[in-house]
């Protein structure tokens, strides 16, 4: 075995991981790596200066690769400011290695902090290393608990001396390759049954189904069914949202959500966290008298919230297809005639959805500001066909997921998670995976200043994202959430709502020029489409203020 120092151990090891990028903001604490740094090239260290950057940079190459991203941060203060954002990935269960420099274990007396515990409410595994040798297998670790479903983000800190000592030490990676398990006959015959005979069949898909490669097998049911199709944590496309039987996202906050999961004798549920929310609601959201069938890779996800009929672990690819399978088996000619019913029915609904939003951005266009539908409809007619588009616009989402349609696996990337600052860093991290296609990154005014520093990196490292600002002036999906509260607790809407407007107004346009990128303000959505693809021909970084309509 060769004698390595732990930090030539430790780059090595990611070499042979398949590192592409560390996204990383250091200290002094990473003094040992970046000292050495230049001797492997082949490890692009992408500079952020602020660490929600990274994480969100992380985020952004992990789901558009599907690999394990790496980020190396530095000690206490410089880890700690990455936790707000490492909350959402452990939620959405993003595979990321998170690191950070630590003192000398030999400062014990004079006190040192103890980063393992601090990262570990936010992570599915955390340690530190604190000796040479041990830098391969705690590595090897890492990426594996990471890739491992169900995935998510693990923090390791590096100890000062492990770093610097020397030790003998083989660089052997981790295995890349995981089997899913095969569901149980007997659940899915159970599942079948229930379908088969359904009358109001619901689909609902969450990220999973698109991580496991589910998205056809998805499809392919809801065909089979006639079920009507819904997303609930669905940031990325499990399904191909212009097929007739989409109906869009499930919002547990509204009545209309909550109608339509009541009226459903069958719900299947793939990939999903069935029914996450925020708030509190009395009662279940499952008619007593209708059937739950939960297929999820992550057994901790079934029945967690929800009373489940029947749980299903599985890929939900796998899942979807025996599923499938077994009830294509047992539908008679009677039922698939009923299946074909459904489709025409749920195809009216969604052409209806379709014209509500056209009529909506039509009254919206020549309004001052713009309402949200204008810009959403100004963008959709304005997207090349192989843009692809990240959406941190929070409370304009829904617009923006109603004007553009997201079919192939890849083009769409959304919030998950309830954190606002990662779609800064999100779409550099998208755009460093499709170098050859536009990425346009949709950021809601609040989450833009969070992280408004991606601007530099953006520069520094010449990646050509093109951001579209939502500048509303004010947090309104806080009082979107105030309305509901409000709702809840038998009071009467507001008249006014405190500390969730900008009465200074943020200039998007100019704070992007004093870092270098070219920004412009747009109020009048027929300027959007020309300024969009002149910022998309230009090749380099861009940023469009778009001032919008902020009322509730």
């Amino acid at each position: 075995m060769p004698k390595l120092a732990g930090k030539h151990g430790l780059l090595k090891m990611l070499r042979a991981e398949g590192v592409e990028f560390i996204f990383g903001n250091p200290g002094t604490s990473e003094a040992p790596i970046m000292d050495i740094m230049g001797e492997y090239p082949e490890l692009n260290y992408v500079l952020v200066v602020q660490e929600g950057v990274a994480i969100g940079m992380a985020e952004g190459y992990a789901r558009a690769t599907g690999n394990v991203a790496f980020v190396s941060l530095h000690i206490d203060n410089g880890m700690a400011n990455s936790l707000s954002l490492l909350i959402d990935s452990k939620y959405a269960g993003t595979p990321m290695v998170v690191t950070a420099g630590n003192k000398d274990v030999r400062k014990m007396a004079e006190g040192r902090s103890d980063l393992a515990e601090m990262a570990r409410p936010f992570t599915k595994w955390s340690a530190e290393v604190t000796h040479p040798e041990q830098f391969p297998s705690m590595i090897r670790r890492a990426f594996n608990e990471a890739r491992t479903p169900p995935t998510g983000p693990v923090f390791l800190a590096f100890s000062a001396n492990s770093m610097d000592d020397e030790a003998e030490m083989d660089i052997i990676p981790s295995s890349q390759h995981f089997t899913s398990p095969l569901p149980d006959p007997a659940a899915i015959e159970m599942a079948a049954e229930l379908v088969a005979h359904s009358e109001r069949p619901m689909l609902i898909v969450g990220d999973r189904v698109g991580e496991h490669g589910g998205v056809e097998a998805a499809v392919k049911l809801a065909k089979q069914t006639g079920a009507r199709v819904y997303g609930h944590g669905s940031a990325a496309v499990n399904f191909p949202t212009s097929h007739p039987q989409w109906l869009g996202g499930l919002n547990v906050r509204t009545a209309e959500a909550v109608d339509a999961i009541r009226s459903a004798d069958v719900i299947v549920a793939a990939g999903a966290p069935v029914f996450d929310d925020f708030f509190y609601q009395p009662g279940q959201f499952v008619s007593p008298e209708s059937k739950l069938i939960h297929i999820d890779i992550d057994p901790g996800a079934i029945g967690k919230s929800e009373p489940t009929d029947v749980g299903i672990l599985a890929s939900p690819k796998t899942g979807l297809e025996h599923l499938g399978h077994a009830v294509s088996n047992r539908m008679t000619g009677t039922q698939v005639e009923s299946a074909r019913g459904r489709i025409e029915i749920v195809a009216s609904e969604s052409r209806a959805q379709a014209q509500q939003f056209e009529e909506a951005a039509r009254k919206a266009w020549n309004a001052h500001p713009m309402g949200p539908a204008a810009m959403a409809k100004a963008l959709a007619d304005s997207l090349p066909r192989d843009a692809v588009i990240v959406n941190d616009a929070v409370s304009t989402s829904g617009q923006i997921n109603s004007a553009v349609r997201h079919d192939g696996p890849g083009t769409y990337f959304g919030a998950r998670g309830g954190a606002i600052g990662w779609g800064m860093g999100l779409g550099m991290g998208v755009k460093l995976v499709n170098p050859q296609r536009p990425v346009v990154t949709v950021v809601g005014d609040g989450s833009a200043m969070m992280t408004v520093q991606a601007l530099w990196t953006a520069v520094n490292s010449g990646i050509p994202v093109v951001y579209l600002i939502c500048n509303n002036a004010s947090y309104r999906v806080l009082k979107v959430n105030m309305n509901h509260y409000r709702r809840l607790t038998n009071q009467p809407l507001p008249e006014k709502y405190f500390a969730m407007d900008f009465p200074t107004p943020f200039d998007f346009a100019a704070i992007a020029r004093g870092f270098g990128v070219h920004g412009v303000r747009i109020e009048n959505p027929d300027d959007l489409g020309p300024e969009l693809q002149k910022a998309i021909r230009s090749g380099k970084p861009a940023v469009l203020d778009v001032v919008i309509d902020g009322a509730v």
